[in-house]
Parts: structure tokens; C-alpha cells; sequence
């Protein structure tokens, strides 16, 4: 990404260059970024979500596979225990990292045209307010899935406004592949739907609410980048509830905590209905701690 200086240039006109560079390429990252998102149609079934090809320039995603590549193959692989019990996947997290790469990318979704855009396919009228308070969560993090694994049907916490899986595969896929290793959502009688393929520089991106059922299983090694928006404040509550309520049935903390997030921000897949929220409360199937979906068939 960084091409050197241009020769007879002293220092600091190489530094200025240099910078003018550097924001010149990240505002055509933004451009096609933001292009990426305006074309892609909104699914409703089983759930509003979308699904973004083409989201990085090609030379940049090149970069961001190849560093991911580095991390996969490094030292500094950590272990990754939420998505089954049975097994162990690895991550390589990068809320502290100032490498480049992640730097782009976090200044790419950062970006308030950027968050607006994605909020506005799933929420009534995001305000200014709404988009200024989101930040990306600690759980940004490249994450490493070997093959015949299962994750954990499962909905995200209430604090995250909009849930982002990016596909990096190492190898060229095949078609059958790219269907059965994306993020698989489940419909309310937590049958998949394969509507995210698990396709290079491609992303499955949804609202996390009562019934955004979702896990994922591997026939490959599945190799993706995670990220979510959250509201700081949000979380802070959240915390403070599970520590009150705690993560038991009925699970009140986690379904009053869904509700609060909904009523302050309506989704349009809910019409801002109150009907509506209440019967998606009502019908919610979580069962088991951490938002979790146990299906005594699997």
C-alpha cells in the first residue's frame, strides 16, 4: 500500500506527499466502499439483512487477505472458545492493533457517511445522534474455523446495532462450498437459510434483535473477519443488568434490554409497530446463556 518517496524530493515535501497519498487512497477505499453498500438489496427473509460483494478495492482486499494470512500462520494466534464446546476455534484480535490494515478498515466503518448508509437499510430514520454513538466492539477480530465444525445457534447481545461477518477465504472456493460456509440464519422454526455465500471480499451484515437466530457451519476452513457496531453507553448497561437479573431463565435481561434497544431506534423490518415488538418478544426461542438457541436435535 505504501509506494515510497518520489526521487528529489526533500523530506518534507515527501512527507506531505506521502499523506496526500495515503487520504487520496482511503477516500476511493470510501468511495467503493460506500458503492458497495448502496447496491446491495435488503433481504427480508428469514430476517432484514443484506449481503455486500465487491467491498473493498481489490488491491486492498489482496492486502487485508495476505496480513490475515500472516496472523493465521503467526505466533500470536489466541484461542477462541464461544462458538461450540465441543471445540476451539483461533482469533487474532485487533482492537488494540496499529497495523495499516487494520487501521484502513476501522477508519473505513468509522466513517459517519459510511455507518449512516448501513444503518439506513435497516433503521427508521437513523439520526446524527444515533450514528455519532456507535464505535466498533472489541470483538473485532480475524477468526480461524477448521472444517466439519458447527457454531452454536445463537443471537447477539442487545448493545450491538449492526453485526458484520467478511469473508476471507485462503483458497479459491467452489460453489457448493461458498453456500455452505457462509453465516447460516435460521427462521423461527430454526430452519437455515444460506443467503450469505462464502465468497472472497464478500460480507453478510444484519440487526441483531429477538430473532436474528444465526451460527454458521464448515466444510472448509472458514476463515472470516467479525465486526459489530455498539453504543458504548449501551453496553454499560447491559453489564449492569446481567449483573442484576443475571443470564437465567426466562432471560427478562436480555429480551427488556432487545425491547429498549428497538423502541429508541425503531427498525423499519418492525413498521415501528409496538404489536409487532411485543409478539417478537413473546415468540423469542433463546433458551440457554449468552443469547444462545439449544436445539436437543443437534
Amino acid at each position: 500500500m505504501n509506494n515510497g518517496p518520489t526521487p528529489g524530493m526533500s523530506d518534507p515535501e515527501v512527507g506531505t506527499a506521502h499523506q496526500n497519498s495515503e487520504a487520496a487512497a482511503v477516500k476511493s477505499y470510501k468511495d467503493h466502499l460506500l458503492h458497495s453498500i448502496n447496491s446491495a438489496a435488503v433481504g427480508e427473509d428469514p430476517f432484514f439483512h443484506t449481503y455486500l460483494e465487491d467491498v473493498f478495492p481489490h488491491e486492498l482486499y489482496d492486502c487485508i487477505r495476505k496480513y490475515m494470512l500472516e496472523k493465521k500462520y503467526g505466533e500470536d494466534v489466541q484461542d477462541r472458545l464461544q462458538d461450540n464446546p465441543a471445540f476451539k476455534n483461533s482469533r487474532f484480535n485487533l482492537e488494540f492493533n496499529k497495523d495499516e490494515i487494520p487501521l484502513v478498515i476501522r477508519a473505513l466503518f468509522s466513517d459517519p457517511e459510511v455507518k449512516q448508509a448501513l444503518l439506513a437499510k435497516f433503521y427508521v430514520d437513523p439520526s446524527p445522534a444515533l450514528v455519532n454513538a456507535l464505535e466498533i466492539h472489541k470483538e473485532f477480530e480475524f477468526f480461524f474455523t477448521k472444517a466439519g465444525r458447527f457454531q452454536n445457534i445463537h443471537v447477539d447481545i442487545p448493545p450491538k446495532f449492526l453485526s458484520f461477518v467478511f469473508y476471507i477465504p485462503e483458497k479459491d472456493v467452489d460453489p457448493e462450498d461458498e453456500l455452505r460456509n457462509g453465516t447460516i440464519l435460521y427462521d423461527k422454526k430454526l430452519l437455515p437459510h444460506y443467503k450469505a455465500r462464502f465468497k472472497a471480499n464478500s460480507a453478510c451484515v444484519f440487526v441483531p434483535h429477538f430473532s436474528t437466530y444465526h451460527g454458521f457451519s464448515s466444510t472448509i476452513d472458514r476463515d472470516v473477519l467479525v465486526m459489530f457496531y455498539i453504543n458504548k453507553d449501551e453496553l454499560q448497561n447491559w453489564r449492569t443488568m446481567r449483573k442484576e437479573v443475571g443470564d437465567v431463565p426466562p432471560f427478562s435481561g436480555l429480551l427488556d434490554a432487545i425491547e429498549a434497544k428497538l423502541k429508541a431506534h425503531p427498525l423499519i423490518e418492525f413498521s415501528k409497530s409496538e404489536h409487532r415488538l411485543q409478539e417478537e418478544k413473546a415468540a423469542c426461542l433463546v433458551n440457554a446463556p449468552d443469547g444462545r438457541v439449544m436445539r436437543p436435535d443437534i
